[in-house]
């Protein structure tokens, strides 16, 4: 199902939209402005969510931020908030798997070693995405957000 047309805003209309990513491709990167700036984003994404199904088995992802509003600014990033439908095989994962779905993850306030560093902030895919996992139960706390408080609607991406 296409996603809808544009509020006069420049946003999509409230609410969750079920949609893929070709739907993705046509409202968000096609249908509006900056298509260079998006083809980026919009492979990062197309990327991202390849990375995700290999690990979580089955899920959806909510796509958020800059990328999903229709204004003459230029997106420099957008955001995914990940929703598992399985979250035992999560609490199982151990190893290189999870170590895995971390790196997929959106850090803040992270410390390395050798040399010790501190970083405000490690994201995926180079920084262009953040990615974040919604834990149950918050569902509408992440909604709220992503909806800007119901005024704008966001894409759903299942797997």
């Amino acid at each position: 199902m296409p996603l809808p047309h544009w509020t006069k805003e420049g946003f999509l209309p409230s609410g969750r939209l079920p949609a893929d990513l070709a739907d993705i491709y046509e409202r968000l990167v096609f249908d509006a402005p900056h298509q260079n700036e998006r083809e980026i984003l919009f492979s990062a994404l197309n990327s991202y969510l390849g990375a995700v199904a290999k690990i979580i088995p089955a899920g959806r992802a909510w796509i958020g931020g800059e990328f999903i509003a229709r204004t003459q600014l230029v997106p420099n990033g957008l955001d995914v908030v990940l929703l598992p439908e399985d979250w035992g095989s999560l609490k199982r994962m151990t190893g290189p798997v999870r170590d895995s779905l971390y790196g997929l993850l959106t850090l803040r306030g992270v410390i390395i070693g050798q040399p010790a560093m501190y970083l405000d902030q490690v994201q995926p895919v180079g920084g262009l995405l953040d990615g974040f996992l919604c834990f149950p139960g918050d569902e509408e706390i992440w909604a709220q957000t992503w909806s800007g408080n119901g005024k704008r609607g966001f894409p759903e991406v299942g797997w």
